[in-house]
């Protein structure tokens, strides 16, 4: 019994502490909405310098016509829908002409409008020396997730502007390159100053040089998981970073049913490029499944849990009860000699307390092992938290009781008389 307890016990606790974990990261803010808001998934050709125009004008009709359509309140797109496809990330360097020689400037000026497959071998080697981790100084250097967005992205996932203004009309291809950062990135080292108004290069992020300016800061939005600390992003405006777009999610803030918009999207792409195949999704979708591998971990402890519950609670019932069968005679005599039916009811009771209170103590340090390994499941929550460990020790010691309370009651009602005639 002893045994059986402390086994349950060690169960219990990794499924509670399971399930604190669960509900933790359930109470993150995700740092955007997720109600009404659908996806439509698109896998397009890889663009070039001459085909990047194209793009922009693609993903311009598009975005213009799923916005007409009733019931839409806002449309935006990204190359990286959070919780779905984490961004990539990069080193950038702060070029504030200022802080670099004449030659060092002139060498960003020429930059203002070169792309990769445009540039002379020449300066190309010379401008990616220039940003190589060694040329610039460590403080004018960070690190941070690059994603293309448009200005209905932020607005459709409700993402707070914090400072400065998101993208608009003026921001065209061929005017400069324009950012929006997030609050993580603001407090880099190199940008905490004052971000609005800086300029940043990434060297060879999406073949694109071009130096880029920073106008806005929204708020963080956990990009890789509810578990993932937002990291530092830099989201650049889609239509001036078309490269980037060769996987792109349409994100529509709706009030109508999703099949009916499902269904009209679908035409709408069809008509504009019917050699493009659509994905379709909610965003609540993708926030649950998000969340799949934490749930199957929690159901599946929590499973062998309840299993290990039921044998405990009914190898206690059994086992008291043949004791008590064994013990017939002996209350019999206790009963004959003045013993109430409440004094008989504590002794069976003691007896299952007794060995209920040794499987926990068992099972506690059990559970100690258990949930050293377990440490990389838990989330906001310790591996020994008293709670849980206090909680489910208590929870186990009251079903015990309640299992043993069934013989109990049963030597309880022994007649004297029939237990000396017993055997």
């Amino acid at each position: 019994m002893a045994g059986q307890i402390a086994i349950t016990l060690t169960l219990l606790v990794g499924a509670g502490l399971l399930g604190r974990s669960m509900l933790r990261v359930l109470s993150v803010p995700p740092g955007f909405e997720t109600e009404h808001v659908l996806t439509m998934n698109l896998k397009l050709p890889r663009v070039n310098a001459q085909t990047q125009g194209q793009r922009g004008q693609f993903l311009d009709q598009l975005i213009s016509r799923l916005h007409a359509l009733r019931g839409v309140q806002a449309v935006g797109g990204t190359n990286s829908l959070p919780l779905a496809s984490p961004p990539d990330d990069g080193d950038f360097a702060v070029v504030n002409p200022q802080q670099f020689s004449p030659a060092q400037r002139e060498l960003i000026h020429r930059s203002a409008r070169v792309t990769i497959d445009e540039a002379d071998p020449a300066y190309l080697n010379q401008l990616l020396n220039f940003f190589a981790p060694t040329s610039i100084p460590p403080e004018l250097t960070g690190n941070a997730d690059y994603v293309a967005a448009s200005e209905g992205y932020f607005k459709s996932l409700g993402i707070p502007l914090l400072r400065g203004r998101l993208f608009n009309d003026s921001d065209g291809p061929d005017s400069q390159h324009v950012a929006v950062i997030s609050e993580s990135a603001a407090r880099l080292k190199c940008l905490s100053h004052d971000p609005i108004g800086q300029t940043i290069e990434y060297g060879n992020m999406d073949g694109d040089l071009r130096p880029i300016t920073i106008v806005g800061v929204v708020g963080d939005v956990r990009t890789k998981s509810l578990e993932w600390t937002p990291g530092p992003t830099i989201y650049v405006d889609y239509r001036q970073r078309p490269r980037a777009t060769s996987e792109f999610s349409i994100v529509l803030k709706t009030t109508s049913e999703p099949a009916v918009i499902f269904g009209a999207a679908r035409a709408i792409l069809a008509q504009l490029d019917p050699t493009v195949p659509p994905q379709f999704s909610t965003l609540d979708e993708i926030f649950s499944e998000s969340l799949n591998s934490r749930r199957f971990n929690s159901l599946l402890v929590g499973v062998f849990a309840i299993s290990a519950l039921s044998l405990a609670l009914t190898g206690v019932c059994g086992v008291l009860a043949y004791s008590v069968a064994q013990r017939t005679r002996e209350i019999g005599v206790r009963m004959a000699l003045g013993a109430s039916t409440t004094n008989v009811l504590k002794m069976v009771l003691a007896q299952g307390l007794t060995t209920s209170l040794v499987g926990i103590v068992v099972g506690l340090f059990g559970s100690f092992l258990l949930t050293r390994s377990m440490r990389s499941l838990l989330f906001e929550v310790g591996p020994n938290d008293p709670l849980t460990l206090v909680g489910m020790s208590l929870f186990l010691m009251v079903a015990t009781m309640l299992a043993s309370y069934i013989p109990a009651r049963r030597a309880a009602k022994v007649d004297p008389i029939l237990a000396l005639r017993y055997e």
